[in-house]
């Protein structure tokens, strides 16, 4: 099975142009196995836009990493977990619009609720998802003094499994 679908998938690719199947992704007539690529290709993007708001932030505007100084004091597990949640949750803002808009237009059919209800359903399940990691990041970061990468790492693991799911089998159609 899964030799036929990588057949299947580079006949695909040596068969069309580039502006074939990208039309063809967005329409979501390709293999199976190119859809799968293209969930992850968009998964970690917004992964890493995600990331790099947040190690921008915490390095250069409100400071959440360990060793880091605030007016010569090294910054406690407590202070760095506090500015990790900060950091996060200005990220979040701007990676739900992003990570919304490629969904629409590379991952997902919309059709299931209104256009708004669509936005709302997605917003929430995203909030929800990112609400229950930012429980567990912070945490470890001031209570078992994890370093704030590490902290990140779980944080965004955790938010792809549950906003996968909610999103394939609730706010778009399948």
């Amino acid at each position: 099975m899964i030799r036929t679908s990588v057949s299947e998938s580079l006949t695909f690719l040596r068969e069309n142009r580039l502006s074939t199947i990208l039309s063809r992704v967005r329409a979501r007539e390709v293999p199976w196995l190119i859809q799968f690529c293209v969930y992850a290709a968009c998964g970690v993007l917004s992964t890493l836009f995600f990331i790099a708001q947040v190690v921008l932030l915490s390095k250069y505007f409100i400071p959440a990493f360990d060793g880091m100084k605030i007016d010569g004091e090294v910054l406690t597990p407590g202070l760095r977990a506090k500015n990790l949640l900060i950091n996060n949750s200005i990220a979040f803002v701007s990676t739900n619009l992003f990570t919304y808009a490629i969904n629409v237009l590379f991952v997902f059919k919309r059709g299931r609720h209104h256009v708004v209800a669509e936005f709302l359903y997605f917003t929430g399940v995203s909030l929800a998802a990112f609400a229950l990691s930012q429980i567990a990041g912070p945490l470890l970061v001031s209570e078992v003094n994890l370093p704030t990468w590490a902290a990140i790492f779980t944080n965004t693991i955790a938010s792809m499994m549950i906003n996968f799911a909610a999103r394939k089998f609730f706010v778009f159609q399948s």
